[in-house]
């Protein structure tokens, strides 16, 4: 009878140990919900809302990437990895899939306001205040004293060559910015990049460049890092 009551307690102690191995493993769902009991029961403001496609009759989609990728976000200052992320560059929000109590997939529109940063793939997201002012995502090339980050949409428009009323998404537009002393500068080209630089930076800048056979509206990721490096290599020309 002894060695039967102190099984049942070892049964029971291990039982207890990985609830609070799940307790302490607290998922971003869990997390959206802790905050709902702390902030307010408004489920908009905290959870965001329900996810469902509109788009089922379109041609394409409106997310970056057509296939959810496993990412690691950052919400109010916690970090979560593991998460299914789809970004919606047409609607800029993100969506998260998730396994719900009955053990199906839902998805969730999260709140703009509370997403930090976010990884997807091999891109790195973060909320910033826009050249206009309003939030949004940026893609980070790279983040120093001088900056670079595209901001990436689509189009939803009329397809005019179908006999059809249908509508199609457009590939992703990319938008190119540096960002000095928190103020936003767009380029398009070599020419209007070299402009946001003093006069004898843009001097050494054009040879880096020639040398390089940079075309900054073509150069790939790893290419245009390398070259904002050399920007914040170069001495600070006073404008």
């Amino acid at each position: 009878m002894y060695m039967d009551k102190r099984l049942i307690a070892g049964i029971l102690l291990a039982f207890l140990g990985v609830i609070g191995v799940q307790i302490h493993a607290q998922s971003l769902t869990d997390f959206l919900a802790e905050c709902e009991r702390k902030y307010g029961s408004d489920a908009d403001l905290v959870n965001g809302e329900k996810y469902f496609y509109p788009y089922s009759r379109s041609e394409g989609d409106p997310f970056f990437d057509s296939k959810a990728q496993s990412s690691r976000i950052r919400v109010r200052e916690k970090e979560f990895d593991g998460q299914i992320l789809r970004y919606d560059i047409y609607n800029q929000q993100l969506v998260l899939d998730y396994q719900d109590i009955y053990g199906g997939t839902s998805s969730l529109v999260l709140r703009n306001e509370w997403v930090e940063s976010f990884s997807y793939g091999s891109f790195v997201f973060k909320n910033m205040e826009g050249p206009e002012g309003e939030a949004a995502y940026f893609q980070v090339i790279a983040d120093s004293t001088i900056s670079c980050v595209y901001r990436w949409s689509k189009k939803y428009q009329l397809n005019l060559n179908s006999g059809v009323q249908n509508y199609y998404f457009t590939d992703p537009v990319k938008e190119s910015f540096l960002v000095m002393d928190n103020h936003f500068i767009q380029f398009r080209n070599n020419r209007s990049f070299l402009k946001a630089f003093g006069k004898e930076q843009q001097k050494t800048l054009k040879i880096f460049m020639r040398q390089s056979k940079m075309k900054v509206n073509k150069s790939p990721d790893w290419q245009m890092r390398h070259l904002i490096e050399y920007c914040n290599s170069l001495p600070h020309e006073d404008s």
